[in-house]
């Protein structure tokens, strides 16, 4: 690795593992121009959308028409809470608006939403409308000692999640009353995946976990190279999961052992040059992976062997894709602190033909929260908080803005 490359390396780092704690405040040391900010994505449920946007404010929206389900949802935090910015020193107020990372989830009725306020919150959705007062709360007192910064899985009526600093939940879906904790010794980003009986997240420190869903207790542990932000994928009883080490991992869903190390010895050729931090997909017995890189490499899930050479970007891929058909529609951002810089793009990669649509988004915008879908409409949420989507069966495909989540305009 040259010396350029890897001071390249170190801003990147710094900025990323930066992200959570100085987003949550704009606008410089002015308090009148704090905002939070956060990079959620959504969740499709029928014809209504549920997304949560940058100021935290839960969302309902007629899929067909775009329009807002009234009531607006607004979360706030205390001048404590979480990552969120500070408001005790901004002319003493005494709460802000909630910064949210988790994308909502929506089971039957109940939307749930995850804070860095250390909460969950469980809101109905009642003839068309979410009721302003949250159904359940966990915990009912006080907060949870980390951050939700990860996802929410819910399974088999059980609510799954983990906390920053480092403890993993089960919760009944119905009340959000406590079912078990595990404890590990490091920081989590990543969301947990459910497959049957086993629970598998990545952490900070190095290590894949797989637990028992009953209890919590520990299957099996797998050693990386490297830190984990990414959510795993579990296909073919395989756990397929990046680290910063730049190196992908399949392992047996069933044991840990390890499967195949994309790369897997010192090859020059189409090595990974940065952190796998979105969550992969899979199509068709391949494993597309995107990467920091701006790249997204498809391996095969048997082998680990690159299928082809690389799709190849350009901008930094942190947003998660989707999988319509037979194609990939994937999001770019550019990793700068310049906001001046940003514009993110979105791609339809065809894996059939290997061609390649980009849509490019205004200047300003870039895209970090993962992209979500239903049939053939994908939404993508960036970061001035603006909610597009894109109709992936139209002949002449093209970016249309649905709503600005801030002002629900």
């Amino acid at each position: 690795m040259n010396v350029k490359y890897k001071i390249l390396l170190v801003i990147l780092a710094i900025f990323l593992l930066s992200m959570p704690i100085i987003s949550g405040c704009t606008g410089g040391l002015s308090c009148a121009a704090a905002i939070s900010r956060g990079w959620a994505g959504g969740a499709v449920s029928g014809d209504t959308l549920f997304v949560v946007s940058m100021t935290g404010k839960v969302i309902a929206i007629d899929a067909n028409s775009g329009k807002v389900r009234e009531p607006i949802v607004q979360l706030v935090t205390q001048a404590s809470g979480g990552l969120s910015c500070l408001p005790s020193s901004c002319g003493g107020q005494t709460t802000s608006s909630l910064v949210l990372y988790a994308s909502p989830v929506v089971q039957g009725e109940i939307v749930y939403v995850g804070g860095t306020d250390g909460k969950i919150y469980a809101y109905s959705f009642v003839d068309n409308k979410l009721l302003e007062d949250p159904e359940w709360i966990y915990p009912r007192q006080g907060t949870m000692s980390g951050s939700i910064i990860g996802g929410i899985t819910v399974d088999n009526d059980t609510v799954y999640f983990a906390t920053s600093d480092g403890i993993i939940y089960a919760l009944n879906a119905d009340g959000l009353y406590f079912e078990w904790s595990h404890k590990i010794d490091s920081k989590i980003w990543s969301a947990p995946v459910v497959d049957g009986n086993t629970l598998y997240i990545g952490c900070f420190n190095k290590t894949v976990y797989a637990l028992n869903t009953a209890d919590g207790t520990e299957k099996w542990e797998y050693k990386t190279d490297g830190s984990i932000s990414s959510t795993p994928v579990v296909y073919d009883n395989k756990v397929f999961i990046g680290d910063y080490d730049r190196h992908f991992y399949a392992l047996d869903a069933t044991t840990g052992n390890l499967v195949w190390k994309f790369p897997s010895g010192n090859e020059v050729n189409d090595n990974p040059q940065n952190w796998f931090w979105a969550k992969p997909v899979v199509l068709n017995g391949i494993i597309y992976a995107p990467c920091l890189d701006g790249k997204i490499y498809a391996l095969d899930a048997s082998t680990g062997n690159l299928v082809h050479a690389p799709y190849v970007l350009g901008d930094s891929i942190s947003s998660s894709p989707v999988v319509i058909g037979d194609s990939i529609i994937v999001a770019t951002s550019v990793a700068s602190t310049d906001v001046k810089k940003q514009r993110g793009k979105v791609y339809i990669i065809n894996t059939t033909n290997g061609s390649q649509q980009e849509l490019g988004l205004p200047p300003l915008e870039d895209i970090n929260a993962p992209l979500f879908a239903q049939g053939n409409i994908v939404y993508i949420h960036t970061t001035k908080d603006n909610l597009y989507w894109i109709d992936t069966a139209a002949k002449d495909i093209e970016l249309k803005v649905l709503l600005n989540l801030s002002t629900g305009e």
